[in-house]
């Protein structure tokens, strides 16, 4: 054990801290947190024009009247909420690209709106063309999300070497030209030159494979998704972000660079459900809401059930914990638990940390893969408490009682443990 903890320290924990400050990585990261409001916001305008059950096809009583007063609330605020759907979740890809852009002047520290201008024009250039070189809005949703992200960087890159090597500069300074123009002004070269080189790339690739770049790279991405949405893929990510943990490496360094898989799929499900397709037939199973709504309770570790028993330990100094823990931990955040019981680099702590977290998801996943329990179409954010969370994400009710189940599960498993890690606090106390 301890020569794994040593290779661990010595060789993976400086490789990890390296990947989770990698400037690509951040900018994604950051890209997707920002448009949690509108992924949040989308997803309650889906549920509320689309009621779980029909209540035509119901015996009269107290839920056909609900269902029914749902379905005539649906009818009068559709035309606003449905709009609302529309601008928010498929149109994630064309978000995707001007956060990457923003993230990435904010990380070169570029006081310009040109380069976000130039991601957005590239993204729409190589997720837009159609066969007859009109324009088509399809990938604009989930579809085009890795387009966003290779494009997005791509351009931006080679339009800031550009700048940097101040090709084709205009240089207009000191001769009164405001300073919005003269930057625009002064950098029409390189915008021309991403600009017209993206359209050719496109227009080329079209020509030689009849597909759009959106096309060739969901054909090259589809292995990497069908590995990610797949149980084992679930069980082994969660093993390694909670192994991770552990050794006080984030969980960033894995989640960031799965939530394009986490988002495509949580997006795809959307716009399935928008048409019609049945919550429990829906194409995707693993998205960002089974991950944090499902998989996480109470967050990394799934330590809402251990905050519960660090609340009534006889342990003073953990009763305390869990008095800091509880509340934060109704609401996925576990810092307090991790740092302060601590759970990081604690022996007794480490096999129900580690392995708390895949169970979850594996009972999830067995659940929404047999139709069971229907599958997350909607997101109602990360720091949502579980159970409501559980709900709104699915519109099902054993949804609900399956994240019951869940943290009942998780306490029976933390509880050995946390007994044997009370005792040798309760001896500390005593002495």
């Amino acid at each position: 054990m301890d020569k794994i903890t040593a290779f661990i320290e010595e060789k993976v924990a400086p490789v990890a801290n390296r990947l989770s400050s990698q400037k690509y990585l951040k900018a994604l990261q950051s890209t997707f947190l920002f448009l949690i409001p509108f992924f949040t916001i989308g997803s309650f305008a889906l549920v509320l024009i689309s009621p779980p059950m029909d209540y035509t096809t119901m015996d009269p009583g107290f839920l056909c009247s609900l269902m029914q007063g749902w379905q005539a609330f649906a009818d009068f605020t559709g035309p606003v909420l449905e709009y609302v759907y529309n601008v928010t979740m498929p149109l994630m890809s064309l978000y995707v690209a001007m956060g990457i852009s923003y993230n990435l002047c904010k990380e070169y520290k570029m006081n310009t709106m040109m380069p976000i201008l130039i991601t957005v024009s590239s993204f729409i250039i190589s997720a837009s063309m159609n066969g007859d070189r009109s324009l088509t809005f399809a990938a604009f949703d989930a579809t085009g999300l890795f387009t966003a992200i290779f494009v997005g960087i791509s351009s931006f890159e080679l339009y800031r070497v550009l700048v940097e090597k101040k090709v084709g500069r205009i240089s207009l300074e000191g001769s009164g030209v405001p300073p919005a123009l003269a930057d625009s002004i002064g950098n029409l070269v390189p915008v021309a030159i991403v600009i017209v080189l993206v359209a050719f790339l496109n227009n080329l690739l079209f020509s030689l494979t009849s597909i759009n770049l959106t096309e060739v790279i969901t054909i090259i991405m589809t292995p990497l998704v069908t590995a990610v949405d797949n149980v084992w893929g679930v069980i082994i990510l969660a093993i390694i972000v909670m192994v991770f943990w552990w050794f006080g490496i984030h969980d960033s360094v894995i989640t960031s660079a799965l939530d394009p898989f986490f988002y495509s799929n949580l997006g795809a499900n959307a716009a399935a459900f928008a048409a019609g397709t049945a919550a429990i037939a829906l194409p995707h199973v693993v998205t960002a809401p089974f991950w944090w709504n499902f998989m996480a309770i109470g967050g990394s570790g799934a330590t809402l059930g251990l905050a519960f028993l660090a609340l009534t330990s006889k342990s003073k100094q953990l009763k305390t914990i869990g008095k800091l823990a509880f509340i934060p931990s109704l609401f996925n955040i576990n810092e307090p638990l991790i740092f302060g019981l601590p759970l990081m680099y604690n022996p007794i702590m480490m096999i129900p940390f580690i392995i708390v977290m895949p169970l979850n998801g594996l009972i999830t996943y067995l659940a929404m893969s047999s139709g069971i329990v229907a599958r997350t179409f909607a997101y109602a954010s990360w720091n949502m408490f579980s159970p409501i969370a559980a709900l709104i994400d699915t519109m099902d009710i054993k949804a609900v009682l399956l994240i019951v189940v869940l943290i009942i599960i998780d306490i029976l498993i933390y509880l050995p443990f946390f007994k044997a890690f009370e005792k040798e606090k309760l001896a500390e106390e005593q002495e």
